[in-house]
């Protein structure tokens, strides 16, 4: 699928559903979470969901997304709630890489390998990193996310080279069998 084919796709979605989804609890109750203030980037973050959480607990922070659409709901609702919010349009499937770096990546229900491959590189040293992503298991009960889009079971840690893992866990979550994994950018 070309950019501008999964721009199109994501942006008629996000068109559709015109609110804010609410943030991610693996990363609102986490406890490896670090204190604010720090910057904080979410990777394919949607309407921001968790961004804006983020954002309303004094994060410096940049939601990253392909969807202008998804990016225009985020920004509006930014603007409400009076919070401070950078959006990147960004396809992160291109071999364009980000310029800047996070104390907190966020990359929750994406999977590219290959962006895993560089995530070091957009988090500071000692910066942590929160990735989510379901399994093959997952196909026990459900048709979708089809097998191109879920990792194998134990595959993650290796997937995100230059992180030494905080937390993983591999478990059924709300009838959905994910990959959690927390971990902290190793100090070269």
């Amino acid at each position: 699928m070309s950019r501008r084919e999964a721009q199109d796709r994501w942006d008629a979605i996000y068109s559709e559903h015109q609110t804010v989804g609410e943030p991610d609890p693996f990363i609102t109750a986490s406890k490896f979470l670090p204190a604010s203030p720090a910057k904080a980037v979410d990777l394919a973050g949607g309407t921001g969901g968790t961004a804006l959480w983020l954002a309303a607990n004094r994060y410096e922070v940049s939601l990253v997304e392909i969807s202008q659409a998804a990016l225009d709901v985020a920004k509006r609702e930014a603007a409400r709630r009076q919070l401070k919010l950078s959006t990147i349009h960004h396809d992160l499937e291109s071999s364009a890489q980000l310029v800047d770096h996070w104390d907190i990546a966020v990359c929750c229900n994406f999977l590219d390998r290959s962006l895993y491959s560089i995530l070091a590189n957009y988090v500071t040293p000692n910066g942590v990193l929160f990735v989510k992503v379901a399994t093959v298991t997952n196909l026990e009960r459900h048709e979708k996310p089809s097998r191109r889009y879920l990792v194998e079971t134990g595959e993650l840690p290796d997937l995100v080279p230059g992180f030494e893992p905080l937390s993983y866990v591999e478990d059924w979550f709300d009838d959905r069998h994910e990959a959690r994994m927390v971990c902290r950018r190793v100090v070269d």
